[in-house]
């Protein structure tokens, strides 16, 4: 295996377990939009305040990662946003039914944006986010280096 090959192996792996940090951001963002939110505003603003707060949460997480361990290719971004998205909604749709014992209905409800649900734009921003934060990092190295 050449040296590319070992370091994006490498980083596929490190990237592939990020994901568990953005379960955990997810996971505390919806405790405390049910817990001190929701009471306060009401579900469906909560809801939106929640998710507009966990994209920038995810944002912010993913240009940690990519500062500390950079995404060699775009391929690789793409792929690895592509990856997250597959485990997020495993999770999430996995969760619901076996765990909660959510009805399908129930679960597709927050992808409804004719009923003013904007929660699509999660696993929107989780697929980019590799991408656009490679992207972004490669553009300040190089008008820094000028």
């Amino acid at each position: 295996m050449t040296s590319m090959a070992r370091s994006v192996t490498a980083t596929w792996w490190i990237w592939t377990a990020g994901w568990l940090g953005m379960l955990l951001l997810a996971l505390v963002n919806g405790t405390l939009r049910a817990v001190v939110v929701q009471p306060v505003l009401g579900e469906s603003l909560a809801r939106a305040i929640a998710t507009v707060v966990l994209l920038a949460a995810l944002a912010a997480y993913v240009w940690w990662m990519q500062g500390r361990w950079p995404i060699p290719t775009a391929r690789q971004a793409w792929l690895t946003g592509m990856a997250w998205v597959v485990l997020t909604l495993t999770f999430e749709f996995g969760w619901g039914r076996l765990v909660e014992r959510l009805s399908w209905s129930t679960m597709l409800a927050d992808y409804d944006v004719a009923a003013g649900r904007i929660w699509v734009l999660v696993p929107l921003g989780i697929a980019v986010a590799p991408a656009l934060s490679r992207f972004a990092a490669a553009r300040r190295r190089s008008t820094t280096t000028r």
